[in-house]
């Protein structure tokens, strides 16, 4: 005997919150979804009767789109084991559909997007006419442009939008999901244009859905962003994240947050951007990688080693993160070795992130973030190897100069007294013997401590530190003795 008070008015509810989901059918009320998610899904995973699978798919749904994302991960853990049922009640065709494509929106609303591909592609699989086709391919769509893999995604897109022209053209413009996959999409394209045309469609279709709208604002945060306005980027940003949990769903809040932190860099504000990283108290999407930012500020304050030590762990999980992320993270990666003089090591990782960014189809918009950090010297010295990679790094370094006012050059690390000291010597022109005579210790002390001094800048010659430090302005007097001296 079912759980469940009411049967009747329970499977009726979960039947209209699973039509919702197809193209032909209006969304589903507040009511329905609300209903379906207080339904006590107490019965044992393995003796779940056929009545109740229907109002089970239909709870994963109303969970995913409501931003219950707990509940989500309690109901695929506890009625899933290795992507199947634990059931083994027997389904019909359209029972199946429902609840495959249910669970492959569910998966992507934890940020399990291979999971959700999966389960996406057998809902594609026992689809049996246009509207339950365009519902698993949006679905799919989105995974695989969430995950990164551009080409395909972008392939999906174009079937959806031609059922859509063959039976009817609102499809396209009317789904969330798919709209969401098109704004990634036409992110990695560089389309600021197109983007605001996304938000413009989700506002569309958003009414009064405060998920669906906050959505809208994140891809005009994009755009923003894409187009060079980079303080309205800024502005918008803060005042979504400062509207807490409240409106926008787990996913799209903790892409909102890697593209304010990508801003607060492109603006120039590293430490900024590390302040508003390290108060971060709540976990975000598995493919919503902070560490990439977290390193690009460290990167632009000149402090290379802890660019390497917050990106470690992410190489252990390169699998969980989305090909975004972790092309990412190996260049971040790579750029650090360089200005390490790990030459070696720096070319592995640059060019592994490249060649992973060209295999999905990723363009430098997609982590744009990188265009804060000066790359003129590592494009010049890739060039020499691999020419694609350097074009690649050059198209950042493109954006960089369109920017109004890009970022400053990173400012110098803190310099104990004796590097200080080591670093006026070579600006004076001293010679590492006129230094040993003049501090007291050996050639060979000078030359350790010289190599210290090299590391900490990221240079590997003389000649590089004083172009280093000198761009910084760091042989310019205070500001009050260059008073006193014009006085």
């Amino acid at each position: 005997m079912s759980l469940f008070e009411s049967c009747d008015v329970v499977n009726e509810s979960a039947r209209r919150v699973n039509a919702s989901t197809l193209p032909t059918v209006e969304a589903a009320a507040i009511f329905d979804l609300n209903y379906v998610r207080s339904f006590p899904m107490r019965t044992e995973p393995q003796n779940i009767p056929k009545e109740e699978v229907s109002v089970l798919s239909a709870a994963l749904i109303a969970h995913a789109r409501m931003d219950d994302i707990e509940s989500c991960s309690y109901l695929l853990g506890r009625y899933w084991r290795h992507h199947h049922l634990r059931s083994s009640v027997s389904l019909d065709r359209r029972e199946m559909f429902f609840l495959e494509a249910n669970a492959a929106e569910a998966y992507c609303a934890l940020g399990d997007v291979s999971t959700a591909a999966l389960h996406a592609r057998r809902a594609l699989s026992m689809s049996a006419n246009a509207a339950e086709t365009f519902r698993a391919k949006s679905v799919l769509a989105l995974c695989l442009s969430l995950r990164g893999n551009m080409a395909a995604a972008s392939g999906q897109i174009s079937k959806c939008d031609g059922l859509a022209r063959r039976n009817d053209p609102s499809w396209s413009h009317d789904s969330y999901v798919l709209s969401v996959a098109r704004s990634f999409v036409l992110a990695n394209e560089g389309d600021a244009d197109g983007l605001r045309r996304a938000a413009a469609d989700l506002r569309g279709i958003g009414g009064r859905d405060d998920y669906v709208q906050y959505a809208a604002d994140v891809v005009s945060v994009q755009a923003y962003v894409l187009s060079g306005q980079i303080d309205e980027a800024v502005c918008l940003g803060s005042g979504l994240l400062d509207c807490g949990s409240s409106r926008g769903r787990w996913m799209m809040r903790g892409f909102l947050l890697s593209l304010y932190l990508d801003a607060l860099l492109l603006r120039g504000e590293p430490r900024r951007a590390l302040a508003v990283a390290s108060g971060i108290d709540l976990p975000t999407p598995p493919i919503v990688c902070l560490e990439a930012p977290r390193a690009l500020a460290f990167l632009m304050t000149a402090d290379y080693r802890s660019a390497l030590r917050v990106t470690q762990p992410c190489l252990r999980r390169v699998s969980e993160l989305g090909l975004r992320a972790a092309v990412a993270i190996m260049l971040v990666r790579g750029v650090a070795q360089y200005r390490l003089g790990e030459h070696v090591r720096a070319r592995r990782s640059l060019t592994d992130g490249l060649r992973m960014a060209a295999r999905a189809r990723l363009s430098p918009a997609l982590i744009i973030g990188l265009a804060a950090v000066d790359l003129r010297d590592v494009a010049e010295w890739l060039g020499d190897v691999t020419p694609e990679a350097a074009e690649f790094l050059s198209r950042l370094e493109q954006y960089r100069g369109s920017l109004p006012n890009p970022p400053s050059p990173s400012v110098v690390p803190v310099l104990t007294s004796r590097e200080e000291s080591l670093a006026w010597s070579i600006y004076d022109g001293a010679s590492n013997k006129e230094i040993s005579e003049k501090d007291g210790v050996s050639v060979n002390t000078v030359k350790v401590q010289l190599s210290t001094l090299y590391r900490k800048l990221g240079v590997s010659t003389r000649k590089q530190a004083l172009a280093f430090l000198d761009e910084r302005e760091f042989f310019l007097p205070p500001v009050d003795e260059q008073s006193s001296a014009n006085e």
